[in-house]
């Protein structure tokens, strides 16, 4: 009787391989957690400024609709309470067969480390009738290692207008 007694007691302990499994398993969750984490932060980040470029976007193109497309049409003075706009000479490339107004930098304050690049274009389609081009693009990765911005997401969009 003595000797099933110590087979119980032996066999009651946890092994030293089963607690390593226990713990190869735990940081297995761990880390797989972590990553979704990290990656639903990401693609929640790259939809925020896929959205402020959209943003962007329309309140300048509606802005320049207001006043029927006119070819003098100046953002800066137009909306320069509401963003800090300023004319650049870099910007996404227009359209070929639209004419430039001219290319903007868009400096948002409450969107941090995105800058956002504008560019603006018209054509006329008919007598009357006129289209407005306006391209914002944007860094998704940040500054390069010399500093420059390296855009590589853009956001088009262009909307017609009556030219009385």
């Amino acid at each position: 009787m003595g000797s099933r007694a110590n087979n119980i007691r032996r066999c009651r302990g946890v092994s030293l391989v089963g607690s390593m499994v226990a713990v190869v398993i735990l940081l297995i969750a761990l880390i797989g957690t972590s990553s979704f984490r990290y990656c639903a932060a990401m693609d929640a980040r790259k939809a925020d400024a896929h959205t402020t470029a959209a943003r962007v976007a329309l309140m300048l193109c509606e802005s320049w609709r207001g006043i029927s497309g006119d070819v003098t049409y100046d953002p800066g003075a137009h909306l320069g309470t509401d963003l800090d706009i300023t004319q650049s000479t870099a910007g996404p490339a227009k359209p070929s067969d639209f004419t430039l107004l001219g290319s903007y930098v868009v400096e948002l304050d409450d969107v941090r480390d995105v800058t956002h690049y504008a560019t603006l274009s018209w054509k006329d389609v008919q007598p009357g009738l006129r289209a407005l081009n306006v391209i914002v693009a944007w860094a998704q990765r940040g500054p390069d290692e010399d500093g420059n911005e390296n855009v590589d997401k853009s956001f088009r969009l262009t909307i017609y207008t009556a030219t009385w």
